[in-house]
């Protein structure tokens, strides 16, 4: 294999690919990336067995087919600092070659025919959705996943398609959920019901990034899988039953009220750096024409942050995490946002236009609790 390489599209897409790789892979072949050479295109793949990742690189001129394994953690530091804007890459059995204007590095390599190739997608059973509303959703779900690897279903994101193509996202991890409802192309009404794992939804957001070209979505029994002009990503999906979130949404709640988004979010931030891990929680204190943040900590101090608003009901208190709420305040793109709730212990519902909703569990003290 033979070729010579734009060096900051190459290391870019290096990168890009090499983000699937982990430390804590036990076979050392995947600590590399494959690099395909075809008569007019060159393909990057890695995987951490888990998710599997290909894109096209750009700027590359093949001189000779062939593939070869890149170990990635050696190659990129080289990339990153050669001052050159092209190099030229040559395989051959056990090692490749780089070469700069200034520099030659041959680097042991393993053998490309033990790296699996990344199934593909079958023509007659993909659903198309637009590369932004695909990157909207995500951003919108992922980060409510269970962290926690026992939480099984919760350590995804709940992908359903039915077959007029409406297009859902949800994420939960117990104390909050995140849904959010879209279109999608599906003339052929397939219908997709799977939890895929996090690392995998947010490649396949990177991935929809690269290209305005429409994000073709498919899930196997086993696998969930997308592609578009540029690549193309797999990764296994996630045992279990996903809990029926639809009961957990608040309905018809008595306390309704809209707040500004960036505002509250700033009052929110100051409130909260007086909060611990042992005291993660912020008051929200309701009365006519005013909201109170206050959060105490016995071993730093207190805080309050007083935020005028539209609100004309009765007074009410209610105690949230304060991350739980930074975190949907920073991902909605409105003004405003609305927050629906019944009472101080009951979960309140945050809504941003038609399709968003964010539902979080108030935080319960006992009497007397700080």
């Amino acid at each position: 294999m033979k070729l010579v390489a734009e060096r900051q599209a190459l290391y870019a897409a290096l990168q890009h690919v090499g983000s699937v790789i982990t430390s804590t892979i036990a076979s050392p072949i995947f600590q590399n990336v494959k690099m395909e050479a075809t008569k007019d295109a060159v393909f990057l793949s890695a995987t951490d067995t888990e998710v599997s990742l290909r894109i096209k690189v750009k700027g590359v001129e093949v001189k000779e087919k062939g593939c070869v394994l890149i170990p990635e953690f050696r190659i990129s530091p080289i990339l990153r600092a050669t001052l050159d804007d092209t190099v030229s890459i040559e395989g051959d059995e056990g090692a490749i070659t780089l070469r700069s204007e200034d520099g030659r590095f041959r680097v042991v390599a393993e053998d490309p025919a033990d790296f699996a190739d990344i199934p593909e997608l079958s023509d007659d059973s993909a659903v198309e959705v637009d590369p932004e509303v695909f990157q909207y959703m995500v951003q919108r779900t992922a980060f409510a996943t269970a962290d926690e690897r026992g939480r099984y279903a919760l350590n995804g994101v709940l992908v359903l398609v039915d077959e007029q193509g409406t297009f859902e996202m949800v994420a939960a991890d117990g104390a909050r959920l995140a849904e959010v409802k879209k279109k999608a192309s599906n003339p052929k009404k397939h219908t997709i019901d799977c939890i895929v794992m996090k690392k995998g939804i947010e490649q396949a957001s990177r991935l929809a990034g690269l290209s305005g070209e429409p994000l073709r979505i498919q899930a196997t029994e086993r696998q969930f899988l997308v592609e578009n002009d540029v690549g193309r990503m797999c990764c296994q999906l996630v045992e279990g039953q996903f809990p029926n979130y639809r009961e957990v949404v608040p309905r018809d709640c008595k306390i309704k009220v809209e707040l500004p988004v960036k505002a509250l979010l700033n009052a929110l931030q100051r409130a909260a750096s007086l909060t611990s891990e042992q005291t993660k929680a912020v008051d929200f204190s309701f009365s006519k024409g005013l909201l109170v943040l206050s959060s105490e900590a016995p071993d730093l101090g207190e805080a309050e942050v007083r935020l005028p608003i539209e609100y004309d009901d009765e007074d009410v208190q209610i105690s949230f995490n304060p991350e739980f709420v930074q975190d949907v305040l920073q991902v909605v793109e409105r003004e405003s946002i609305k927050v629906e709730f019944e009472g101080s212990r009951s979960p309140a519902v945050f809504r941003s236009g038609v399709d968003y909703q964010y539902v979080v569990s108030p935080v319960v003290r006992e009497e007397g609790e700080v």
